[in-house]
């Protein structure tokens, strides 16, 4: 993972987990993003595996205060977001290969650990990569 530092409040820092688990490739790209408040990532965050039997891809968000949120998943083609965030994330793609995430519309809120998971059904059976947070991860304003 790469870890930044940045005191200006007007960014906000993506840091994303990388990783395999019980040697099933999970991949994430990229490891990390620089936007100003305002701004969106616009299909800048990819998720994909190669595991045949899996067709679910779950995105999750681990903020400062390290709550995990389980934003929605991507079944096949059709993408299921979590109703508090409808509007604000979007993913599209398939989920037997790769999906892809957009958050609009930034603010400091959105400054965090997204990560995803490869599933057949359920998040018991998933394998997601490993989540390492770093406290220089997180901005905010005035800091």
């Amino acid at each position: 993972l790469s870890w930044f530092q940045v005191n200006d409040p007007f960014l906000i820092i993506f840091c994303f987990s990388t990783g395999a688990s019980d040697s099933k490739d999970v991949d994430q790209t990229p490891p990390s993003i620089i936007k100003k408040i305002g701004e969106s990532v616009d299909k800048e965050i990819r998720c994909s595996h190669s595991i045949p039997s899996y067709q679910v891809i779950l995105w999750y968000k681990q903020d400062k205060h390290k709550a995990l949120k389980l934003l929605g998943y991507q079944n096949n083609d059709f993408a299921n977001l979590e109703q508090d965030v409808k509007g604000k994330i979007s993913f599209e793609g398939d989920g037997r290969k790769q999906s892809i995430l957009t958050v609009s519309n930034l603010t400091v809120d959105d400054s965090a650990v997204y990560f995803c998971a490869a599933s057949q059904h359920s998040a018991a059976e998933s394998h997601e990569g490993a989540v390492w947070l770093h406290p220089e991860c997180y901005t905010e304003p005035g800091l």
